[in-house]
This record gives structure tokens, C-alpha cells and sequence, in this order.
């Protein structure tokens, strides 16, 4: 068998008390110890993995702060080190592998750059058992400098030896089968013909084998004695997989365990797999996936219970903690042309005892006072299918429309592909709103909402890496005697892109673009027309200022608009980072844009990280300020990133 070194031997000392014990210990504290020195030579510098294990494993090195007091210890530290690299060597594919080690003064010009002679250690600290000493190896005169060491291990790692072949034997309840692995086992099991027989690999190919064979729908299937057979004329190794298959089944009866304000079924339900499907470990995890991410456990177990009936089933069962499922929460933001804001929440994830999740909040600055009401209910009607539900009853008092609103959604959600997931329903709306274009206007509306999404990053609050995706189709008619009728689309999309492993130094640009067919401005609801400008959208100018004017210079609003921004995202210290950022955009009155002119901004950010997300604070300047309506700069506070 093949297997590689995975810790240190413990060493411990035995300290005696009796009635030498006190002479014993002052006899110790006037030794001197010999500072050493370990080389390892005869290693390609380029095998750093395999110099890092030698050194991991190697009791001289652990040791070197606790020098020995003789030349003797030191050498019996250095062959426990020779069992202990053979068995590292073997483990990188080295069978052949040679050791040897010598023990020299270091050279007297070098002494000057030698660690200090010290001190033997007290009795009861950690030392190496094998340093007793005794003759004329034990230094009885504290005088005397003793001459430091240079302890060389000279390895020899000889020829690599390479997987020849894979062989599996596999035990069915009905038959044995021998044979060899074939090309796509070994793609799965992460091993080629040809490759160094390092050992980790091989063990981990081990399991690889049993996950292959419960893809096949054997959910009990065993690794048997696993042997690694060398042979040393060719430098190669063959090795044996043995597996207990155990009985193939079907998924049989779920129970559920530890549901106490979620209903069992409603659990039972987010099972992936028919009744009577075959066993498959694909369908376990997607159900321990799904049930994860509706927030309503804080841990999820899926598995199997055998054995398997007469029936050829076996049970599955699921395991859960339930969380709380009450949360309160809000925020608080601030910029120089919006003012201060700040808004509140209040959710119920398990409201009727499956899931459903009402949440109800409050929203308030000096632009918009707002509340809103969302349901969702899953499993509705089909699995991993949502109905969904929303209204907004809104206040607002911008410079381009004021007055009030009210909006109300009900429809489908539903996941279509991996990471990508769909809404689709009808619409209800009415506004009375003022405008510069638009003075005492009433709207009833009617209409339906299509929406993709696409989201595969890895923060909601601070995405690191991945991208969003986001296209709205929404028509509109009105539902009194004005005969409006009108159809918005619009397109949102960012991406987000690691520079390194952690994610401390981020890429993220944004675009967004939509237009309005159908209805000329003047006959849209002021607050369905596009606008662009402010914290969401182009840091540097005032909400809503970018794009048409009227003699007031307040905002027109259009029917399509435009807007770019990128930001380079860098974490200085845990705590803190700066982000650089640039944005561009523009509101056009005709559903196509007539130029692609842009209003560009730049500025700088600082983020403070917290537990719950990044604090911004942004601060921006317009790159092309109009004379008499743009500030010299804006800057805005809140939680979470621009976007």
C-alpha cells in the first residue's frame, strides 16, 4: 500500500523525582548545548512540494530551536529523520530513493553568522529523549564555546516511478468483476497512465471510484483493500481498487427529523428525484442545495439509511435545525444631493408554516417616503416554483415629478437553468403625479412583467466574482379613456473579476440600457419615463439631472437611456479599502438614442468592511459640469457596494 507521511512522532521526555532529582537539574543548567545547522542537498530546487515535506516531517528542523548537547543526540535526531523522509519520498513516487546524512563543524570563518550557544532547557520543557548523555559526549564546562553544526542530509530521489496501470475489482451481490479502469473512470478518478505515482492522488482516486459506482445507483458501496504493487526494473507501479458494491437501489420513503414550525411535507417536497427513480448521489446533493438556500434552516442533512428493503428502495432521511424566523433590520444613507434617507424592515420566513416569507418596509428621505409589502410562497403548485407578490405605495417630491403612487405585482417565479431564473405576471398601477411636461396627471395602468435574471456571483453585498444579467419586458395600457399603450425593455448586466485568490483587489464594470416604444414623452407617466443620474447610477451628478432640461433645468426624463461604469476595487487592510471608479451615461427624449454622447464622472471611494457588508463612502466629480446646474462634487454614504 501506498500511503504518505501525514504527521510528526510525538517525543516526550520522562522526568524522575526522587532524592537526586535537585543535583540532577543543576547539573543540567551548567551544560552547554551545540547550536546545528540543516541542509538538505541533492534535490531539484524545483521539487518545492517535496523539499516542504521534508522539511514538515523532519525532527531535526522541529528541533533546531532546542539544540542537542552532544554531537551523539544530534545523530540519533538525524537517523529518526531517515525513516521519516523514506516514507515522504515514496509518497511523491520516489521508491527508489537513497538517504544519507554527515554531521561537521561549521567552518570557523562562518561561526561569526551561527546562532548563539544557549543554555540547555529547563527539565520540563519539551526535548528530544534520545539527548541523555553520558561519556565523553556530555559537555561538563559552561567555559568552553562549542564548535556549532552542520547537519547535511544527501538525497538521492532516483528515478520517479510512474502509474503503469489501474485495475478495479469489483464484488456485485450476484458476481465478481475484474478488469481495468477504463479511459473515462480515469477521467473521473483524476489519474492518467503515465503520471508519477504520488499518493495522494491515488487515495483520493480510491474515492473517486466509490462515487462512480453510486452514480451507477449503488448507495452502499464500500472501498476494499486498496494494494500498490512496484516494479523496480520498470519504475512503474499498478494499481488495485477493490469495491463492495452492495445492493443497486431505488429512492425509497423520506422522514423527515427535527422540523418543529416547518411543516415535514412542505420538506419532503424539495426532494429532486420521482418516486421510483433510481438512486443517484446528484439528486442528494441538489436536494440538500435547495433546502440550504431557503433560508429557513441553519443546517441541512441528506442522506441515506439503509439497508435496502424487499422492495429494492432504500429511505432517505433529512435532517434539519431550524433558524429563527423573525428578522428586523434598516439602514441609514446620505449623499449631498438626495440628503439624508433611511428605511426599515420586517420579515417572516415561515409565515403559514411551508416557507411563505412576507416582508414588510419603510422607506424614507427627503426625495421618497414609501412602503412595501413582498410574499413569496414556495413550492407553489410545482416544485422549485414560486408565487410571488408585491405592492408600493409611494410619496415623492423630486425635481422631476411629484405626487403620489401606487404599484401592485403578482406572478411566477421560477428557476430555469443554473443560476438563471424567470418571472412572469401581471401588473397594476396609478399614479398622480405633477411634472414639468406633465401638470396634474392621473394614470391607471395595466400591464405584464417578463423578467430574466442571470446571477453567479459570490456576494450579494460585495461580489468578488462572477456577473448579473437582467432584461425587463414590460407592456403597459391605460384603463380609462386615455388611450395610452406603451412597452419598456431594459437591460442591466455587471461583472465582477478577481485579480487574486482572496479577492482583495477586484475589477467591477457595470451597463445598463433600455428604451420606451409606443407613446411619445409627453404622453408617458413621468414616472415611467427613464432617468439617470445620482447614487445608483452616475456618482457626480445630481439624481435625476443627467439627460434632457426644461427652462428650470429640471429633469425631463426619456425614453432610453445609457449608462457605463467600471471601479477597481482594492482591500488595503482587513478592514479597509479605497475604489477609484468612472461612469458615463445619458437620457435621450426618442425611444433610440440620438448620439451616444456621454455626461462622464469620476471619483474615489473608501469602504470600511463589516460583518454584514462594506460601508461606503464615494466621493465624485462631473467630468462635463454644465454651467449652473451641476455642483462641483457629490458624495454619498450607505451600506453595500455601487453595484
Amino acid at each position: 500500500m501506498l500511503s504518505a507521511c501525514t504527521s510528526d512522532e510525538g517525543l516526550s521526555g520522562v522526568l524522575g523525582f526522587g532524592d537526586g532529582a535537585d543535583s540532577e537539574i543543576a547539573q543540567n543548567d551548567l551544560q552547554q548545548t551545540i547550536p546545528y545547522e540543516v541542509e538538505i542537498a541533492g534535490i531539484d530546487p524545483q521539487e518545492e512540494n517535496l523539499i516542504a515535506a521534508l522539511d514538515g516531517v523532519s525532527t531535526a528542523r522541529r528541533l533546531q530551536s532546542r539544540p542537542t548537547a552532544s554531537r551523539a543526540g544530534l545523530q540519533r535526531r538525524a537517523e529518526d529523520d531517515v525513516e521519516r523522509f523514506q516514507a515522504v519520498l515514496r509518497s511523491k513516487g520516489f521508491y527508489d530513493g537513497q538517504i544519507t546524512f554527515e554531521i561537521n563543524e561549521k567552518a570557523a570563518t562562518d561561526t561569526s553568522d551561527s546562532a548563539p550557544v544557549q543554555d540547555a532547557p529547563d527539565a520540563g520543557s519539551e526535548q528530544d529523549p534520545a539527548d541523555g548523555q553520558s561519556g565523553d559526549d556530555a559537555l561538563a564546562s559552561t567555559s568552553e564555546q562549542p564548535t556549532p553544526l552542520v547537519l547535511t542530509y544527501n538525497i538521492d530521489v532516483g528515478t520517479p516511478y510512474l502509474i503503469s496501470a489501474v485495475n478495479l475489482v469489483i464484488t456485485y451481490p450476484d458476481r465478481v468483476v475484474e478488469r481495468h479502469a477504463t479511459d473515462k473512470e480515469l477521467e473521473k478518478t483524476r489519474l492518467e497512465i503515465g503520471q508519477r505515482a504520488t499518493a495522494e492522488p491515488i487515495i483520493l482516486g480510491e474515492q473517486y471510484g466509490v462515487d462512480i459506482l453510486r452514480e451507477q445507483g449503488y448507495p452502499l458501496v464500500e472501498a476494499g483493500k486498496r494494494t500498490v504493487l512496484a516494479d523496480t526494473a520498470q519504475k512503474t507501479i499498478t494499481i488495485n481498487y477493490a469495491f463492495e458494491t452492495g445492493p443497486q437501489a431505488d429512492f425509497g420513503k423520506i422522514t423527515v427529523n427535527g422540523a418543529e414550525d416547518v411543516d415535514a411535507d412542505f420538506i419532503a417536497g424539495y426532494r429532486s428525484w420521482r418516486s421510483g427513480e433510481q438512486y443517484h448521489p446528484d439528486q442528494v446533493r441538489t436536494t440538500r442545495r435547495d433546502l440550504a438556500q431557503t433560508n429557513l434552516f441553519d443546517s441541512v442533512i441528506v442522506k441515506v439509511a439503509g439497508p435496502v428493503n424487499d422492495n429494492g428502495e432504500i429511505p432517505v432521511e433529512i435532517e434539519v435545525v431550524e433558524r429563527k424566523m423573525r428578522s428586523i433590520g434598516g439602514g441609514v444613507n446620505f449623499s449631498t444631493a438626495d440628503g439624508p434617507g433611511a428605511n426599515a424592515f420586517w420579515e417572516h420566513r415561515n409565515l403559514f408554516g411551508a416557507g411563505e416569507r412576507l416582508r414588510l418596509g419603510i422607506d424614507v428621505s427627503s426625495l421618497e417616503q414609501g412602503l412595501s409589502a413582498e410574499f413569496k410562497k414556495p413550492q407553489f403548485l410545482e416544485r422549485r416554483q414560486s408565487f410571488v407578490a408585491e405592492a408600493n405605495a409611494k410619496n415623492n417630491d423630486t425635481d422631476a415629478y411629484k405626487g403620489s403612487t401606487l404599484d401592485s405585482f403578482a406572478g411566477i417565479e421560477r428557476p430555469l437553468w443554473e443560476n438563471w431564473t424567470t418571472t412572469f405576471g401581471v401588473t397594476a398601477e396609478y399614479s398622480d403625479l405633477t411634472g414639468s411636461d406633465s401638470p396634474n396627471e392621473e394614470f391607471y395602468l395595466a400591464g405584464l412583467r417578463g423578467i430574466l435574471r442571470h446571477d453567479n456571483t459570490d456576494n450579494p453585498l460585495d461580489p468578488s466574482r462572477g456577473n448579473r444579467f437582467e432584461i425587463n419586458v414590460s407592456p403597459y395600457m391605460g384603463l380609462t379613456d386615455k388611450d395610452t399603450g406603451f412597452t419598456t425593455v431594459s437591460v442591466v448586466g455587471s461583472q465582477y473579476l478577481s485579480i487574486d485568490d482572496e479577492g482583495d483587489y477586484v475589477l467591477a464594470a457595470r451597463a445598463r440600457t433600455g428604451t420606451i416604444i409606443g407613446e411619445d414623452r409627453g404622453n408617458l407617466p413621468s414616472n415611467k419615463r427613464y432617468y439617470s443620474g445620482g447614487g445608483g447610477s452616475i456618482r457626480g451628478y445630481e439624481y435625476q439631472k443627467v439627460g434632457p432640461l426644461d427652462d428650470d433645468d429640471d429633469p425631463l426624463g426619456g425614453r432610453s437611456v445609457l449608462e457605463v461604469g467600471a471601479e477597481f476595487r482594492a482591500r488595503v487592510t482587513e478592514s479597509f479599502g479605497i475604489v477609484p471608479f468612472i461612469e458615463g451615461g445619458n437620457v435621450y427624449a426618442r425611444s433610440e438614442p440620438e448620439d451616444i454622447r456621454l455626461l462622464w464622472a469620476a471619483g474615489l471611494g473608501f469602504r470600511y468592511y463589516t460583518a454584514v457588508g462594506p460601508l461606503r463612502f464615494d466621493v465624485a466629480v462631473p467630468l462635463d459640469k454644465r454651467d449652473n446646474v451641476d455642483d462641483d462634487f457629490q458624495f454619498y454614504i450607505s451600506l453595500g457596494q455601487a453595484f
